[in-house]
């Protein structure tokens, strides 16, 4: 993938789409792959928002079960299985286990038929088969447990992703299909012909250039910006999305062989535990969130509901905030007609269209991505009746293996990280990086690391200079950006 956002103007698209997370590069993907010219823009960096501040799970979702929501947890495992085979080198398996204990607030026969239905649910598509174990069995296969009062455990399985870096491969995908997509490119206004939406205005963010993409359907997959768009084009549009925020902490590795589904004692919440990347992650929160999503920070009662409960549970672990390593935190766009409880609120999705012909996206799942894309495409085909579209092949149509950093040989420019200046080229050549930002935090994924990739950011940036043409002086402020962008993920911390 090159960057050439004027490429955009070149032509009229079947399908425009707005938005660079994993919704709007699925259904580019889909698009694309079953005939429809499409062009894609993003206003900041493909996975900038939630996309790459995700739990990192692939999953049925064994929790919403408690809301009998037997046919989203039945449609995520079908697209779990799915993804590990299409994508097996960004989404593995990863087993889990739930310890209960006598106090616990879902006690034993709850989990115990909890972990049966989900299993029961999966069918064929059953990663491996559950488990129960007792106290003894639990230590043993869960060393960090010992001195846990817990009387007995639920082990099953799901799959852990690599969020960035599997939104860049379906991209990559999209393109190889004919996609054009561009990042840091917003929209400024929309096209509107005889009252319907047609196109828009976008602007290069780069550049400052603008172009006109024409288009004969136009997809909002803006994730919590999805609202302010709509409202672009009717300000009386009522509101579809209800922002809520997640954060996670980034925790030196506890040696944990399995991720942990703990609930928390304060509210019931359930958080994870989870061994990711020789690190581990620790969340996730849910709280409606009124602000600019790009904005979204852990606040410092944030990071002390999450230290408060696992050392609740978990008190032999001691967590200390001082040993944080850093905060994450995205913006779910959640449906808006549900008023419970941020946490309670259903991840099904919705897809509108309001009487300009806007089609907008609310809700949904990362694990659904691929699914959901489908029917917004279903949907749109209507529109292009001449086209005699091909179905959807996506469920079968492998991902791309994805070059890891360091995969050639060569000096590393960071001495904690294997990352060298060919992993910088391609970031830049092949996977649209315009930013120091969106190569350290999700070309090269360092920032959450210990190091944060400080070691090696002058180099780096150096380095991306070269390649983009940058002056002495736009060098020295992309690397003071990441370096705020690195105090700003530890800014909760004190």
């Amino acid at each position: 993938m090159t960057r050439d956002p004027s490429h955009l103007a070149s032509r009229t698209f079947d399908l425009l789409i707005v938005g660079g997370g994993i919704m709007g590069a699925g259904i580019a993907w889909d698009a694309a792959s079953r005939g429809l010219s499409c062009a894609l823009v993003e206003q900041g960096d493909f996975a900038g928002g939630a996309s790459s501040k995700t739990t990192k799970l692939i999953h049925g979702g064994i929790r919403y079960l408690e809301q009998l929501d037997f046919g989203l947890v039945r449609q995520s495992i079908r697209e779990r299985g799915r993804l590990l085979q299409i994508a097996p080198h960004l989404v593995k398996p990863l087993p889990f286990l739930i310890p209960v204990a006598g106090d616990s607030p879902r006690p034993w026969p709850w989990v115990w038929a909890g972990v049966t239905l989900y299993d029961f649910l999966a069918g064929e598509n059953r990663v491996r088969a559950r488990r129960f174990l007792n106290a003894g069995e639990m230590t043993d296969e869960e060393p960090v447990l010992s001195g846990v009062p817990a009387a007995r455990g639920a082990l099953y399985h799901d799959a852990q992703m690599d969020d960035a870096r599997l939104v860049l491969a379906v991209l990559q995908a999209a393109h190889a299909a004919g996609a054009q997509a561009v990042n840091h490119c917003s929209v400024v206004r929309w096209i509107l012909q005889a009252g319907k939406v047609s196109g828009a205005e976008v602007e290069d963010r780069v550049s400052g250039r603008r172009y006109t993409v024409k288009a004969g359907a136009v997809v909002n997959a803006a994730g919590p910006w999805v609202d302010r768009l709509r409202r672009l084009a009717d300000p009386a549009a009522q509101p579809i999305v209800r922002p809520s925020k997640g954060i996670h902490l980034v925790y030196p590795d506890l040696g944990l062989k399995h991720a942990l589904l703990l609930a928390a004692p304060q509210d019931h919440r359930i958080f994870f535990l989870i061994p990711w990347r020789n690190l581990t992650l620790i969340g996730t929160t849910d709280t409606d969130y009124s602000g600019d999503p790009s904005q979204a920070q852990a606040a410092p009662e944030d990071v002390e509901y999450l230290m408060a409960q696992t050392n609740r549970l978990l008190p032999r672990l001691r967590l200390e905030k001082t040993k944080v390593i850093s905060t994450f935190a995205g913006v779910r766009p959640l449906m808006a007609q549900e008023k419970k409880d941020p946490w309670a609120v259903g991840r099904g999705h919705l897809i509108h269209e309001d009487k300009n012909g806007l089609v907008s996206l609310a809700g949904g799942k990362f694990t659904t991505f691929r699914r959901v894309a489908e029917e917004v495409v279903d949907l749109l085909a209507k529109r292009f009746p001449e086209k005699k579209l091909a179905s959807c092949c996506t469920a079968r149509s492998p991902l791309g293996q994805a070059l890891t950093p360091g995969s050639v040989q060569a000096p590393p420019l960071c001495p904690h990280h294997p990352f060298t200046q060919e992993d910088v080229r391609r970031a830049v050549q092949e996977e649209m990086a315009v930013t120091l930002s969106d190569l350290l935090w999700r070309r090269l994924q360092v920032g959450h690391s210990p190091c944060h990739g400080l070691d090696g950011l002058q180099a780096a940036a150096e380095t991306m200079g070269g390649l983009l043409g940058w002056s002495a002086g736009e060098v020295n402020r992309q690397v003071e950006r990441y370096r705020q962008e690195v105090e700003e993920s530890r800014s909760a911390l004190g």
